[in-house]
């Protein structure tokens, strides 16, 4: 089998496989759940027991875990009789299961909890920052946010605080810049904790493409990284940018804007999601379909669900029943329950 081509999970009788773009099944309906494939490797289930299947539909790493999570940095989270630990890609125990919670790797740490406190372990399984924080967050850009005392510091990966815990909620660092909040005004710091766009504004969005989403006096616009207003607050909500556009709510409808501020998708529909493949899932009334990325109806609303293309092909389902269309809306894969 060519490794490099894209599988697509499916159910039948009660029982998972995969399918090739082309609707043909290459994995036979076996399982008793299966996911997405993260590179070579897919989490999947025998008897409420899970494991990893490789692209031949073989068990690489045998189906003994009560939770599985997909790998990070060659490791993933497994669970087992009511606590977490780790494997490594052949499937050895790198950590024993012994905590409540356990995080993704990130930059070569982990956030995981024991009792009611938070710590962090490296590659090797070995507690490199003690465990007594009352949360953590992943990793970025080598600062990590946790909570001290109630309110939000920054660690590097050593445990040391870089930056002193001053705020009341933090999103990570993105290219040197994190937005912080601290007496409900938010704002944007760098990485020597210093703002370099004051607290003014009542909710504000982690920075993409350049362009980050704030709120003020009720109305959502744009500030770019210099903290100029580039996109007047008018909107009554605003996403981040994907691929130039981005979704925005106007008198409780939903379009898309692009990165000088027009309208390229009205706002008439009742949810939309990301542009993917050229295709947007839209809700239209009570059901989603697709538009393009001028409002046109591609794809007519007959789904209760319908997720963004993958490599042509979309997810899409009505009920209990999954099925997989192409861009001109044809089943790959008839809805099956």
């Amino acid at each position: 089998m060519n490794n490099e081509m894209n599988l697509y999970p499916v159910k039948s009788k009660k029982r998972y496989g995969y399918i090739d773009k082309e609707g043909h099944v290459v994995i036979e309906c076996k399982f008793n759940y299966a996911q997405e494939f993260e590179g070579e490797l897919a989490i999947a289930s025998i008897d409420e027991k899970y494991g990893f299947i490789n692209k031949d539909g073989e068990f690489v790493i045998e189906p003994k875990y009560d939770e599985v999570e997909s790998f990070s940095e060659g490791l993933a989270a497994i669970k087992l009789g009511g606590k977490k630990g780790y494997i490594d890609l052949s499937g050895k125990v790198i950590v024993e299961p012994k905590y409540e919670e356990a995080n993704f790797f990130v930059e070569g740490r982990a956030a995981v909890k024991k009792g009611y406190m938070w710590g962090y372990i490296d590659t090797k399984g070995a507690e490199v920052i003690p465990i007594n924080f009352l949360d953590a967050s992943d990793f970025s850009e080598g600062l990590a946010a946790v909570q001290v005392g109630g309110k939000i510091a920054f660690i590097d990966k050593d445990g040391k605080v870089i930056i002193d815990a001053n705020y009341d909620y933090a999103h990570p660092f993105n290219k040197g810049i994190a937005p912080v909040c601290s007496s409900g005004k938010y704002g944007y710091i760098n990485i020597k904790g210093e703002t370099i766009i004051p607290l003014r504004y009542n909710v504000c969005g982690e920075f993409s493409e350049g362009l980050a989403a704030v709120e003020m006096r009720e109305k959502y616009g744009y500030i770019n990284i210099s903290g100029e207003l580039v996109i007047k607050p008018k909107f009554q909500w605003a996403d981040r940018f994907y691929n130039g556009i981005a979704a925005i709510c106007e008198n409780e409808k939903y379009g898309c804007i692009d990165k000088s501020g027009n309208i390229v998708v009205p706002a008439k529909f009742e949810d939309v999601d990301i542009l993917s493949d050229g295709l947007i899932a839209a809700q239209i009334g009570e059901n989603w379909g697709y538009i393009d990325i001028k409002g046109e109806v591609v794809i007519e609303p007959t789904y209760v669900e319908a997720y963004e293309f993958i490599d042509g092909i979309a997810r899409v389902e009505i009920g209990k029943r999954i099925g997989y269309i192409n861009k001109l809306g044809g089943y790959i894969w008839e809805l099956q329950s």
